[in-house]
């Protein structure tokens, strides 16, 4: 039975970590090994990771992380989600507001850094509006497109049919534009996570003012006493995190628009 269950399992998705497992391994090992100043050997990373998990260390930056990516990004996309609606339905708006989006858009993430801590300082409100900003252009634009470009025939029909403005947006407009709005959440979702460990890598370091937790300061702390299995460690919580926030995103837009396959 358990033969037969072995079987069908799919193995193809796990023959490029086991690669690399062996290579790591191989490369850290022996006497000419690679610097574990350079690169931690397999033994010293499990040992840092079960360290990491015992005195919670590890658990807590990664708590704080999610909490922080998740927040930032939800604001962030409603902002970007509603100005986009407004942006792509109504000609006044988008021309009043467009340019000046197209405009902001173009700063670099991490630019907005010197700004936000001179106005916000460096705390918590500082790292979440980071965030959100990565967030919001990304749905902002694509929910605009979507709805600029849905399609003539069903927007007339719905005028024939006199439906109202709502049941229009609803109804023909927001489907028709799902495949933009699904792509610029899962655009959003990335800058989003690059700007949640950006500025808790930044900031947790002391380049500001040596504020700040979660797996970007968990990280910096380790470069900067030289702990290179520590660094593995929360590179692999990273992947796993983005990973799980990845299929996340997927689920909530399946949920959210069920006429859009994936």
């Amino acid at each position: 039975m358990n033969w037969a269950i072995a079987s069908r399992l799919d193995l193809r998705p796990w023959l490029a970590p086991i690669a690399l497992a062996a290579v790591w391994a191989i490369t850290t090992s022996g006497e000419h090994g690679a610097n574990p100043q350079l690169i931690a050997s397999p033994v010293s990373f499990i040992a840092a990771l079960l360290q990491g998990l015992r005195d919670g260390s590890l658990p807590g930056a990664i708590l704080s992380t999610l909490a922080r990516a998740i927040t930032g990004f939800f604001i962030g996309t409603i902002l970007g989600f509603s100005v986009g609606i407004v942006i792509g339905l109504w000609r006044r708006p988008r021309l009043i507001i467009s340019p000046t989006v197209d405009a902001l858009r173009q700063v670099a993430l991490f630019a907005w850094i010197p700004l936000l801590s001179a106005w916000l300082g460096n705390g918590e409100a500082m790292k979440i509006t980071l965030i959100a900003l990565g967030a919001f252009f990304p749905v902002a634009l694509a929910t605009a497109a979507g709805c600029a470009n849905a399609p003539l025939p069903f927007l007339e029909v719905g005028r024939a049919l006199e439906l109202g403005r709502r049941v229009q947006v609803t109804k023909i407009v927001l489907p028709a534009a799902a495949p933009d709005i699904v792509a610029g959440l899962e655009l959003s979702l990335n800058i989003a996570w690059l700007g949640t460990i950006g500025a808790e890598y930044l900031i947790g370091t002391g380049y500001i003012n040596g504020m700040g937790d979660g797996v970007g300061a968990y990280l910096a702390a380790a470069r900067e006493h030289a702990r290179m299995d520590h660094v593995l460690v929360g590179v692999l919580a990273l992947a796993i995190i983005g990973l799980a926030l990845d299929r996340s995103v997927a689920l909530l837009s399946r949920r959210l628009f069920p006429w859009q396959s994936r």
